[in-house]
Protein backbone atom coordinates (compact mmCIF):
# COMPACT_ATOMS: atom_id res chain seq x y z
CA UNK A 1 0.00 0.00 0.00
CA UNK A 2 2.93 2.57 0.77
CA UNK A 3 4.30 1.60 -2.48
CA UNK A 4 1.29 2.30 -4.13
CA UNK A 5 0.82 5.96 -2.51
CA UNK A 6 4.54 6.59 -3.12
CA UNK A 7 4.17 5.48 -6.73
CA UNK A 8 0.16 7.91 -6.84
CA UNK A 9 2.46 10.48 -5.21
CA UNK A 10 5.35 10.46 -7.82
CA UNK A 11 3.44 10.49 -10.69
CA UNK A 12 1.23 13.83 -9.32
CA UNK A 13 4.38 15.09 -9.13
CA UNK A 14 6.50 14.57 -11.89
CA UNK A 15 4.89 16.84 -14.70
CA UNK A 16 5.04 19.87 -11.83
CA UNK A 17 9.19 19.26 -11.50
CA UNK A 18 9.65 18.15 -14.63
CA UNK A 19 8.39 22.05 -15.89
CA UNK A 20 9.76 23.64 -12.85
CA UNK A 21 13.11 22.50 -14.07
CA UNK A 22 12.78 23.45 -18.13
CA UNK A 23 11.81 26.98 -16.65
CA UNK A 24 14.65 27.33 -14.20
CA UNK A 25 17.22 26.47 -16.99
CA UNK A 26 15.32 28.38 -19.04
CA UNK A 27 15.33 31.30 -16.77
CA UNK A 28 18.82 30.79 -15.84
CA UNK A 29 19.56 30.69 -19.60
CA UNK A 30 18.32 33.71 -20.31
CA UNK A 31 20.12 36.33 -17.39
CA UNK A 32 22.84 35.48 -18.21
CA UNK A 33 24.92 37.68 -20.48
CA UNK A 34 26.39 36.02 -23.58
CA UNK A 35 30.24 36.11 -23.54
CA UNK A 36 29.98 36.64 -27.43
CA UNK A 37 27.63 39.27 -27.19
CA UNK A 38 29.57 41.19 -24.42
CA UNK A 39 33.14 41.77 -26.51
CA UNK A 40 31.08 42.52 -30.06
CA UNK A 41 29.35 45.44 -28.09
CA UNK A 42 33.19 46.32 -26.32
CA UNK A 43 34.65 46.57 -30.03
CA UNK A 44 31.96 48.78 -31.00
CA UNK A 45 32.37 50.94 -27.96
CA UNK A 46 34.85 50.35 -25.53
CA UNK A 47 32.83 49.81 -21.88
CA UNK A 48 29.81 48.79 -23.37
CA UNK A 49 30.26 45.50 -22.82
CA UNK A 50 30.50 45.91 -19.25
CA UNK A 51 27.32 47.71 -19.11
CA UNK A 52 25.84 44.82 -20.76
CA UNK A 53 26.89 42.21 -18.56
CA UNK A 54 25.96 44.27 -14.84
CA UNK A 55 24.79 47.31 -15.23
CA UNK A 56 25.04 48.52 -11.73
CA UNK A 57 28.62 47.38 -11.58
CA UNK A 58 30.64 48.43 -14.65
CA UNK A 59 33.23 50.63 -13.01
CA UNK A 60 36.24 49.17 -15.30
CA UNK A 61 33.95 49.74 -18.31
CA UNK A 62 33.77 53.60 -17.69
CA UNK A 63 37.23 53.62 -17.73
CA UNK A 64 37.90 52.10 -21.15
CA UNK A 65 34.61 54.19 -22.16
CA UNK A 66 36.21 57.59 -20.70
CA UNK A 67 39.99 56.32 -22.56
CA UNK A 68 38.19 56.26 -25.63
CA UNK A 69 36.58 59.54 -25.46
CA UNK A 70 39.74 61.10 -24.95
CA UNK A 71 41.47 59.68 -27.47
CA UNK A 72 38.89 60.09 -30.12
CA UNK A 73 39.12 63.95 -28.98
CA UNK A 74 42.98 63.99 -29.50
CA UNK A 75 42.80 62.58 -32.61
CA UNK A 76 40.31 65.07 -33.89
CA UNK A 77 42.07 67.92 -32.23
CA UNK A 78 45.43 67.20 -33.20
CA UNK A 79 44.33 66.64 -36.90
CA UNK A 80 42.49 69.82 -36.88
CA UNK A 81 45.71 71.40 -35.76
CA UNK A 82 47.31 69.97 -38.25
CA UNK A 83 45.34 71.03 -41.06
CA UNK A 84 45.22 74.84 -39.55
CA UNK A 85 48.80 74.96 -39.38
CA UNK A 86 49.06 73.74 -42.84
CA UNK A 87 46.46 76.22 -44.66
CA UNK A 88 48.81 79.07 -42.77
CA UNK A 89 51.91 77.86 -44.26
CA UNK A 90 50.12 77.43 -47.70
CA UNK A 91 48.93 80.86 -47.88
CA UNK A 92 52.48 81.93 -46.47
CA UNK A 93 54.34 80.39 -49.35
CA UNK A 94 52.22 81.56 -51.88
CA UNK A 95 52.14 85.57 -50.19
CA UNK A 96 55.38 85.48 -49.59
CA UNK A 97 57.88 83.14 -51.74
CA UNK A 98 55.15 83.07 -54.69
CA UNK A 99 54.87 79.63 -55.09
CA UNK A 100 51.36 77.34 -54.76
CA UNK A 101 52.03 73.92 -52.80
CA UNK A 102 48.72 72.86 -53.82
CA UNK A 103 49.57 68.65 -55.50
CA UNK A 104 53.53 69.40 -55.03
CA UNK A 105 55.34 66.59 -53.70
CA UNK A 106 56.51 66.37 -49.97
CA UNK A 107 60.21 66.66 -51.05
CA UNK A 108 59.13 70.10 -52.82
CA UNK A 109 57.47 71.28 -49.31
CA UNK A 110 60.76 70.07 -47.40
CA UNK A 111 62.52 71.97 -50.33
CA UNK A 112 60.86 75.84 -49.85
CA UNK A 113 61.78 75.43 -46.36
CA UNK A 114 65.35 75.12 -46.43
CA UNK A 115 66.27 77.03 -49.22
CA UNK A 116 65.83 80.81 -49.92
CA UNK A 117 65.00 80.18 -53.90
CA UNK A 118 64.92 77.30 -56.30
CA UNK A 119 68.15 78.32 -58.34
CA UNK A 120 70.17 78.35 -54.53
CA UNK A 121 68.32 74.76 -54.40
CA UNK A 122 69.09 73.06 -57.44
CA UNK A 123 72.46 74.41 -57.40
CA UNK A 124 73.01 72.57 -53.98
CA UNK A 125 71.62 69.16 -55.51
CA UNK A 126 73.85 69.51 -58.69
CA UNK A 127 77.02 69.90 -56.01
CA UNK A 128 75.96 66.92 -54.61
CA UNK A 129 75.09 65.23 -57.38
CA UNK A 130 71.38 64.04 -56.70
CA UNK A 131 70.05 64.83 -60.28
CA UNK A 132 66.92 62.84 -59.53
CA UNK A 133 66.19 65.93 -56.99
CA UNK A 134 66.52 68.85 -59.17
CA UNK A 135 62.97 70.27 -59.79
CA UNK A 136 62.35 72.27 -63.28
CA UNK A 137 63.34 75.90 -63.69
CA UNK A 138 59.91 76.64 -64.78
CA UNK A 139 56.95 79.49 -62.98
CA UNK A 140 55.48 76.28 -61.76
CA UNK A 141 58.23 75.35 -59.43
CA UNK A 142 60.13 78.69 -58.61
CA UNK A 143 60.24 80.42 -55.38
CA UNK A 144 61.95 82.98 -53.79
CA UNK A 145 61.26 84.37 -50.03
CA UNK A 146 61.65 87.73 -49.08
CA UNK A 147 63.55 87.53 -46.07
CA UNK A 148 65.23 84.36 -44.34
CA UNK A 149 63.12 84.93 -41.15
CA UNK A 150 59.66 84.18 -43.12
CA UNK A 151 61.11 81.35 -44.79
CA UNK A 152 61.98 79.75 -40.76
CA UNK A 153 58.16 80.45 -40.23
CA UNK A 154 57.16 78.21 -42.87
CA UNK A 155 59.29 75.58 -41.57
CA UNK A 156 58.18 75.91 -38.44
CA UNK A 157 54.75 75.10 -39.38
CA UNK A 158 55.62 72.60 -41.31
CA UNK A 159 57.59 70.65 -38.77
CA UNK A 160 54.57 71.50 -36.56
CA UNK A 161 51.72 69.34 -38.94
CA UNK A 162 54.24 66.64 -39.44
CA UNK A 163 54.98 66.18 -36.07
CA UNK A 164 50.95 66.56 -35.32
CA UNK A 165 50.32 64.06 -38.06
CA UNK A 166 52.49 61.58 -36.94
CA UNK A 167 50.89 61.05 -33.25
CA UNK A 168 47.57 60.05 -35.13
CA UNK A 169 48.41 56.89 -36.19
CA UNK A 170 49.99 56.01 -32.43
CA UNK A 171 46.23 57.30 -31.36
CA UNK A 172 44.65 55.08 -33.57
CA UNK A 173 46.48 52.42 -32.60
CA UNK A 174 45.72 52.99 -28.79
CA UNK A 175 41.82 52.97 -29.17
CA UNK A 176 42.05 49.83 -30.90
CA UNK A 177 44.11 48.01 -28.08
CA UNK A 178 41.09 49.97 -25.89
CA UNK A 179 38.71 47.72 -27.85
CA UNK A 180 40.23 44.43 -27.42
CA UNK A 181 41.35 45.13 -23.75
CA UNK A 182 37.81 46.42 -22.97
CA UNK A 183 36.19 43.37 -25.27
CA UNK A 184 38.30 40.81 -23.54
CA UNK A 185 37.79 41.77 -20.35
CA UNK A 186 33.99 41.93 -20.74
CA UNK A 187 33.96 38.74 -22.31
CA UNK A 188 36.22 36.86 -19.03
CA UNK A 189 33.61 38.23 -16.97
CA UNK A 190 30.27 37.58 -18.79
CA UNK A 191 31.71 34.33 -18.63
CA UNK A 192 32.48 34.26 -15.21
CA UNK A 193 29.18 34.88 -14.18
CA UNK A 194 27.76 31.66 -15.85
CA UNK A 195 30.44 29.66 -14.03
CA UNK A 196 29.53 31.44 -10.15
CA UNK A 197 25.91 29.93 -10.49
CA UNK A 198 24.49 27.43 -8.59
CA UNK A 199 23.71 24.61 -10.77
CA UNK A 200 20.28 22.68 -10.27
CA UNK A 201 20.12 18.67 -10.86
CA UNK A 202 16.88 17.18 -10.73
CA UNK A 203 16.19 13.13 -9.98
CA UNK A 204 13.04 11.37 -10.08
CA UNK A 205 14.52 8.60 -7.56
CA UNK A 206 15.34 8.91 -4.31
CA UNK A 207 18.77 7.74 -2.43
CA UNK A 208 17.07 4.66 -1.71
CA UNK A 209 16.00 3.72 -5.43
CA UNK A 210 12.62 4.36 -5.09
CA UNK A 211 10.21 6.76 -7.00
CA UNK A 212 10.81 10.54 -5.47
CA UNK A 213 12.26 13.77 -6.19
CA UNK A 214 15.44 14.75 -5.23
CA UNK A 215 17.02 18.50 -5.65
CA UNK A 216 20.89 18.65 -6.08
CA UNK A 217 22.22 21.95 -5.99
CA UNK A 218 25.92 22.79 -6.25
CA UNK A 219 27.53 26.27 -5.80
CA UNK A 220 30.89 27.04 -7.37
CA UNK A 221 33.17 29.49 -5.69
Amino acid sequence: MKLVLKTLAFLILLPAISVFQVQAQTAQNEDLPNPRNAFLRSLAMPGWGHYYVDNNNWNRGKYHMAGEVVLILSYFGLDARANSLENDFYTLALSKAGTELSDKSREYLIAIGSFDNLDAYNQEQLRLRNWDNVFPDTPEYRWNWENRDLRNSYESAREKVDRNRSQLPALVALMVSNRLVSGLSAFIRARDMGKNLPEASFSYVNGLGEPGATLNLRFNF
